[in-house]
């Protein structure tokens, strides 16, 4: 059984800051237990200011290194175009390596994504999985303004991973991975953050309310009821499992979701959803169910996905996910 994903999608973390001066503006820098800048604060920072299209191909005179306080980085918070972090905004910069991927398209728009390893195994198997569930198009598209970082960790604890949504405090959405774990461990994260894109329609887009600048509405999420929380829980976690399934191949261990299908064994209604998204007759062995991404992907999960088995989960409300979408939706048309 996988485990499950942790929800912290409206938890923009209790990350310490300190704040520095700078040339008459104040910037309040988030720091860790040791009084360092966290890498992934750095990444997010240089993300924030697009420095993926033009900062990566030379080492500037000025260097910093990745290991710094706030005091000794300031200058860099303030514009990252002011020097580069060795290691970071560098040529040999792993968190942007793309070598191992293939095609220029597909290049082009990973070189937008940072991921933070310390493995540089690990760094390149997730590139892959990203090759292989979604398109260069897609990719393209999730990586535009800001794009999103995926940091992998040593241990999770009760989950195998976690997204944090753009909203106040959060400028480039984080993606939380344990190192290992399995491509739809991985996918799970990202479908998380490609149902917040603007060309989602149905049940692939996210039903967290949104401002117009693509951040979470706090604030309308904050005074909903609990009911509907956990409705609005019960409903993303269900099609962002969906179209993960349509988008891999068969997990050893599917999600930790699909113990809350009242009545189902949950291997028995994870291989069952494999073939309802796919739309392939029984007698077609598993192994031969191929994954698809893109237009095809999303296809299936708008026609499809209301008719699985996790479409019936209970994961936080007591009612069945394709039910808590359907009292959302009722309640936003009011």
């Amino acid at each position: 059984m996988m485990r499950r994903e942790r929800s912290k999608d409206t938890d923009p973390g209790d990350e310490r800051r300190i704040v520095v001066g700078y040339k008459g503006e104040k910037y309040a820098i988030p720091v860790d237990e040791n009084g360092n800048v966290p890498v992934h604060a750095l990444v997010s920072r240089f993300q924030q200011f697009g420095g993926m299209e033009h900062d990566l191909d030379d080492n500037d005179p000025t260097l910093y290194p990745m290991k710094c306080r706030p005091e000794d980085i300031v200058k860099w918070w303030a514009n990252p175009h002011n020097g580069d972090i060795l290691g970071l905004d560098t040529k040999t910069s792993m968190i942007y390596d793309v070598s191992s991927v293939k095609g220029k398209a597909m290049k082009k728009a990973q070189r937008r994504i940072g991921i933070i390893s310390d493995n540089k195994i690990e760094q390149k198997r997730i590139r892959k999985i990203l090759e292989d569930s979604f398109t260069a198009a897609e990719l393209d598209e999730m990586s535009r303004d800001g794009s999103f970082i995926i940091k992998t960790v040593p241990n999770c604890g009760d989950a195998t991973g976690y997204y944090l949504r753009r909203q106040d405090g959060i400028e480039i959405p984080l993606i939380v991975v344990e190192e290992g774990t399995t491509a739809d461990g991985v996918v799970h994260e990202v479908v998380h953050h490609a149902r917040t894109l603007l060309s989602r329609k149905g049940v692939t887009k996210t039903v967290y309310p949104m401002t117009k600048d693509g951040k979470v509405d706090v604030q309308t999420f904050n005074g909903m009821s609990k009911t509907d929380r956990d409705r609005l829980v019960n409903a993303e976690e269900a099609y962002t499992v969906a179209e993960t399934v349509v988008r891999t191949k068969t997990d050893k261990r599917q999600s930790g979701y699909y113990d809350n299908i009242p009545g189902k064994r949950p291997r028995e209604a994870y291989l069952e959803d494999r073939r309802i998204m796919s739309n392939v007759p029984e007698y077609v062995p598993d192994s031969m169910i191929s994954p698809q991404k893109g237009r095809s992907a999303v296809m299936s999960v708008n026609k499809n996905a209301v008719n699985t088995n996790i479409a019936m989960a209970e994961i936080l409300a007591r009612e069945p996910a394709r039910k808590s979408y359907e009292n959302l939706k009722r309640k936003q048309r009011r």
